[in-house]
C-alpha cells in the first residue's frame, strides 16, 4: 500500500440525551478506531519502504463543538489531532499524513442520518457547499503542496479559523440554533 485513504465514516444526529448508545459506539468504531487500526497496520510498511501517503478524512465539524452531532464532531477532531501527531512522527521517513476536512458536500451523507439536503442547505450558507470533484482535486493539490490539514473552499477555511477564535459558548449556541437535528421540538 503506497496510499492509504481512510474515507469510511458515518454520523449520528440529534441530542445526546436521545441517542442510541450502540449507534454512538459504532460511530466511534468507524470514524476513530478504524483510522487508528488501518494506520497501525499500513504505516509501518510504508516507513520500511521509505514512501507513502496517508489521507484521513476529517470534517470542518472537527474544528469546534458540534451540537446535534456531538460524537461526529469529536470523532473528527480526534482524526485531525491524530493525523497532526502521525505526520510529525513520520518526518524524515518519506511518508506523509494529512487530514482532508471538507464542509458540506452532497453525497447522501446527511440523508443517511435523517438530514435532507434541503434541511442541510437551509442550515448552512450556500457558499460553504463544495462539490465532490472539487473536494477530490483540493485533496490531491493539498497533498502535493505538503499540507497537513486540507480544507476545501474559502468559506470553510474561514469557518474553521473562526471556530478557534469565537468563544465556545457563543459558537455552540450558534450551531445549535441552526442544526437541523436540533430544530425538531426545540424550545426557544
Amino acid at each position: 500500500v503506497d496510499v492509504l485513504v481512510n474515507n469510511a465514516g458515518l454520523s449520528t444526529a440529534g441530542p445526546v440525551a436521545e441517542s442510541d448508545p450502540a449507534a454512538e459506539v459504532n460511530l466511534v468504531e468507524v470514524d476513530v478506531s478504524a483510522v487508528v487500526d488501518l494506520c497501525s497496520r499500513f504505516v509501518p510498511q510504508m516507513v520500511a519502504r521509505g514512501r507513502g501517503v496517508v489521507l484521513n478524512l476529517g470534517s470542518v465539524g472537527a474544528f469546534g463543538p458540534l451540537p446535534g452531532q456531538a460524537a461526529y464532531g469529536a470523532a473528527k477532531a480526534f482524526v485531525v489531532s491524530y493525523t497532526h501527531a502521525l505526520n510529525e512522527e513520520l518526518r524524515g521517513t518519506g511518508v506523509r499524513a494529512a487530514t482532508l476536512c471538507p464542509g458540506p458536500v452532497k453525497t447522501g451523507f446527511g440523508a443517511a442520518v435523517g438530514i435532507s439536503d434541503e434541511d442541510a442547505e437551509a442550515a448552512m450558507p450556500k457558499i460553504m457547499w463544495v462539490d465532490a470533484a472539487t473536494v477530490a482535486r483540493t485533496a490531491v493539490d493539498g497533498l502535493t503542496a505538503g499540507k497537513t490539514v486540507i480544507v476545501p473552499g474559502l468559506a470553510n477555511r474561514i469557518g474553521a479559523a473562526a471556530n478557534h477564535l469565537l468563544p465556545r459558548g457563543l459558537l455552540t449556541r450558534m450551531v445549535a440554533r441552526s442544526h437541523p437535528a436540533l430544530k425538531r421540538g426545540r424550545k426557544a
